[in-house]
């Protein structure tokens, strides 16, 4: 007789395969029987506080893997994965997959739903909990098309022989596209039999095919362009993350002069021959320039200075995944492959290097005054190592950040799109998981706004339950400070309530045996005598610096842009 392997435990090898080792969510009737398949595929399940922070937590767990040490060992997740019930687990959960596909981050989202019976008997006569309440059971499904870029719906295939092998293509797209993709299957199929020599199939290869002259022709005439510019110019973008693009940015860079927009801190080395720093500050080069390549862009408002720094059409070259766009044409052929035979083209003829302007480093005060967003991301640059995953949490986090100087090897999350208040506690449980899952190096940092933490707080005692390695520097400045600069310096709706945040470790209940460091600083004096001790630097439990600051303070570079942001909103269509 064949063997067979329930399907349910299918789909958790299949995540094993592709280097993901946890699940997060949140348990649901429709789907229980299948978590007593997770452990003996191989996996952790992973339960957390709601549904919306096993979201951003996945999609944490899967950035993880495209740090420099996850790619260089091969071992890093290639996807994040959650399970959540159908309806109402599932619509907790869709900001963050929203957010996954603005960005690209590959997440697998299973969905547990009612049987194969209910969706053809369902009705508004006689209504399934977790419905409407009129018979469309294909809405949620629907909702989920427009965020994914693939989905396998197991109740729509004649045999499970058939629902699998379109989940395999399924996880094939979401690798291959860095995207999040969307799995249903009903209660009745979690332990229907598959038979195992499916499972020895082999997923097919995740890289498209390449042309090669059309690569090769394509690298010529850019490398032509670089060699006849007045002022050639690198710009790296967020992208650069997902798409794999950081070894050849950080080659290039040793070449001609380089930036980044803000989503893509951390991933050129700041030690790079011709590294200009991020285009908040050399912006005026960035506009002189003639001849500007940039990798994995995200063209956004918040990203650009509300496109003011992006090039015109005539003047760029743009790599994305599976494309190349040059003179408005776009080419659809494989970014990462272009520029690599780009750099066999520089490397065969070197350039001559184009003088760079000096770059302004910010002073460093130590006073008994109060901390400032000036002074603060300066003070906090010698705090980080390489191998350090940096998260820079929506707000004046993503705004100050962008002043840090960052070591080698150091991967920064800084969203540049999706910009939703409270991905970033979560997300910070997904990384550090995903490290201890597959033995990668570094501390997992969070600076975290106290706005944006009161929204996902749970996710802490997710760090706690799993006894995870996460530091905490919260950015308190009562409230929304960046909204307030926006619109309504002093009104009510920009305030949230003040918390004790030393105190949270306890009140979420972590253990004797957990190591919990919980401090408030409110001067400079006070941060740096922190920053002198061990316990703070080792990375090992959790730490929670409450970082006090005042109401109003953000960066002073960043002020005037905040004024023509608050006054944009203020026009009249």
């Amino acid at each position: 007789m064949a063997k067979t392997v329930p399907a349910a435990r299918y789909l958790f090898q299949r995540l094993r395969e592709l280097n993901c080792h946890s699940v997060h969510g949140v348990p649901g009737d429709f789907f229980l029987r299948a978590l007593d398949h997770v452990r003996p595929a191989g996996l952790n399940w992973i339960g957390n506080a709601n549904e919306l922070c096993a979201g951003y937590a996945a999609d944490g767990y899967a950035r993880a893997g495209h740090s420099i040490a996850a790619r260089q060992s091969g071992h890093g997740p290639k996807v994040g994965a959650l399970f959540t019930t159908y309806g109402v687990g599932e619509l907790s959960a869709i900001n963050a997959v929203a957010g996954s596909y603005a960005e690209s981050i590959p997440v697998v989202h299973l969905v547990g739903t009612p049987s194969q019976k209910a969706w053809q008997v369902s009705s508004a006569a006689r209504p399934i909990h977790h419905t409407l309440g009129d018979g469309r059971m294909n809405v949620y499904a629907e909702m989920a098309e427009r965020i994914t870029c693939a989905q396998t719906k197991f109740h729509k295939y004649r045999s499970v022989e058939d629902a699998v092998q379109a989940f395999d293509e399924t996880l094939q797209e979401c690798v291959l596209r860095s995207k999040p993709v969307y799995v249903s299957i009903p209660v009745d199929m979690l332990e229907a039999p598959v038979p195992l020599e499916l499972l020895a199939r082999p997923l097919q290869s995740i890289t498209k095919g390449e042309t090669g002259s059309v690569e090769d022709d394509l690298a010529r005439n850019i490398a032509e362009r670089i060699r006849t510019a007045r002022a050639p110019l690198l710009i790296v973008d967020g992208l650069s993350y997902p798409y794999d693009l950081l070894a050849e940015v950080n080659a290039l860079a040793d070449m001609i002069p380089t930036a980044c927009f803000g989503s893509a801190l951390g991933t050129v080395d700041s030690d790079a021959k011709q590294w200009l720093g991020t285009l908040s500050g050399p912006i005026e080069y960035s506009n002189s320039a003639d001849v500007v390549l940039i990798a994995g862009p995200i063209l956004s408002d918040t990203n650009t200075a509300a496109w003011t720094a992006v090039p015109s059409t005539e003047n760029r070259v743009m790599f994305n995944l599976d494309s190349v766009e040059m003179d408005g044409k776009v080419h659809q052929i494989l970014g990462k492959t272009v520029l690599q035979r780009l750099l066999r083209e520089l490397s065969s003829n070197p350039l001559t290097p184009v003088p760079l302007p000096a770059r302004q480093l910010s002073n460093n005060l130590s006073v008994h005054t109060q901390i400032t967003q000036d002074v603060f991301w300066s003070t906090m640059s010698p705090f980080l190592k390489p191998d350090d995953s940096v998260l820079l949490a929506n707000g004046t986090p993503l705004i100050g950040g962008r002043d840090m100087e960052f070591p080698s090897r150091t991967q920064v999350f800084a969203s540049s799109i999706w910009c939703s208040i409270g991905q970033m506690l979560p997300a910070a449980q997904g990384i550090s998981l995903a490290k201890r899952d597959l033995g990668l190096p570094g501390r997992t940092i969070l600076f975290e706004g106290d706005g944006s933490f009161q929204v996902t707080c749970q996710a802490l005692s997710d760090i706690i339950r799993c006894r995870l390695d996460v530091t905490i520097f919260i950015v308190n400045n009562d409230g929304y400070t960046y909204e307030r600069w926006l619109n309504g310096m002093q009104a009510d709706y920009n305030h949230v309530p003040s918390w004790r945040y030393t105190e949270l470790a306890k009140a979420f209940g972590a253990p004797s045996d957990y190591p919990v460091l919980a401090v408030t600083v409110r001067t400079m004096t006070e941060l740096e005598d922190l920053l002198t001790q061990k316990a703070i630097h080792n990375g090992k439990g959790l730490k929670i610096v409450d970082v006090v600051m005042d109401a109003e303070d953000v960066p002073e570079k960043a002020k005037a842009g905040l004024r023509r942001a608050g006054e944009a909103l203020r026009v009249q269509p």
